[in-house]
């Protein structure tokens, strides 16, 4: 499996853009994260994260939408979406207020529980969409809450890895096409996940997660730009120079 995932910048200083619209388009796929206000717990008990897993089984009844991979950390959510028929702002805007309700009620607590706009960063449907996944699915790794992504409950590597039925999950193309049979899908979606992404890879997943830019080929950014109607490149902060500095040229 060779990925070599972009994402499209004009520079790699200090960034300042306005806040990217949030494109409706029913074939897109969607990196969302979330995270709690202040970077506080959203999830304190397997009650909250199964609560959670069953909103968003109610949600998928309710407003259909193609649901390709999870992972659910102490303070913040990732989810790979491709909507069908609602918008992504409705389906998250539904779900957040679902699970804020269900904390306050729970925890006798009020105020903000998510911290500002969820981020949701266009994913091109290839092997960019396999990296994601690997990124959102390795989240327990990195932070050393497991040895094995297989140990962690709440995230869909059970799945993907092992074989553990899901019936969140939906089939994707990107994921089918690595193996002719399950088992041998697992067995390399596994060894995937369990595999430390290149330096490079790992700070463009991570930009992307910050800005909310798509991630992806740069012709496809670009093409997706012009699609609809966007400038999704990142500038630097202030006045653009009259003349370029040596450096540029």
């Amino acid at each position: 499996m060779v990925c070599h995932p972009q994402i499209l910048f004009s520079s790699n200083k200090a960034l300042s853009m306005p806040r990217p619209l949030r494109p409706i388009d029913d074939r897109l796929v969607y990196h969302v994260i979330n995270r709690g206000n202040n970077c506080a717990p959203v999830f304190f008990d397997d009650e909250d994260y199964a609560a959670f897993l069953k909103a968003i089984g109610d949600l998928k009844r309710r407003r259909p939408f193609e649901f390709y991979g999870y992972c659910l950390m102490p303070n913040h959510v990732h989810l790979l979406i491709r909507p069908v028929e609602t918008p992504i702002s409705r389906i998250m805007q539904s779900l957040l207020v679902s699970h804020t309700q269900r904390y306050h009620r729970c925890h006798h607590s009020g105020g903000h529980v998510w911290q500002g706009r969820f981020k949701s960063p266009v994913i091109q449907d290839d092997d960019h969409l396999l990296t994601v996944l690997r990124y959102i699915e390795a989240n327990p790794l990195r932070a050393h809450l497991v040895e094995s992504a297989g140990d962690y409950r709440w995230s869909s590597f059970p799945a993907h890895g092992l074989g553990r039925r899901d019936t969140l999950l939906d089939p994707f193309t990107a994921y089918e096409a690595l193996a002719t049979t399950p088992a041998n899908r697992q067995c390399r979606w596994s060894a995937f996940v369990h595999q430390a992404p290149p330096d490079e890879e790992l700070a463009a997943l991570r930009r992307s997660t910050q800005t909310g830019l798509p991630y992806g080929h740069p012709a496809w950014v670009e093409q997706l730009g012009h699609r609809l109607g966007l400038d999704l490149t990142v500038r630097p902060r202030g006045r653009p120079r009259k003349t370029p500095t040596p450096a540029e040229l």
